[in-house]
């Protein structure tokens, strides 16, 4: 029986139809996610969870009053601001003069 090309085709295909459900073994580069670590890494402020010169802030009497001044500004609603008054800053205010560098002579 002499083959025919009907039997060789397939015959010939099959190792490269076979070859492509081999599967491989991928191997990575040693350094891939590291830049998306760092970035992480980065955004944290305190790493160990503490500041390294302690908390900063206002003390006692002081700190009292602003809690107090900010406590009273939601007992009453601020008056309502004059539309036409807008941008025109506050009245008595002194003008701003002087050169275009924004600085009062």
């Amino acid at each position: 029986m002499k083959p025919s090309a009907k039997m060789i085709i397939p015959i010939l295909t099959l190792p490269i139809l076979l070859g492509g459900c081999a599967t491989r073994e991928y191997s990575m580069d040693s350094s891939m996610g590291v830049a998306v670590h760092e970035n992480l890494a980065a955004q944290i402020i305190y790493p160990n969870g503490i500041p390294p010169t302690g908390p900063q802030g206002l003390y006692g009497v002081p700190s009292k009053a602003v809690m107090d001044r900010y406590d009273s500004s939601f007992m009453a609603p601020p008056p309502p601001a004059n539309a036409f008054s807008i941008g025109l800053g506050a009245a008595g205010a002194a003008p701003m003069t002087g050169p275009a560098t924004g600085t009062n002579p």
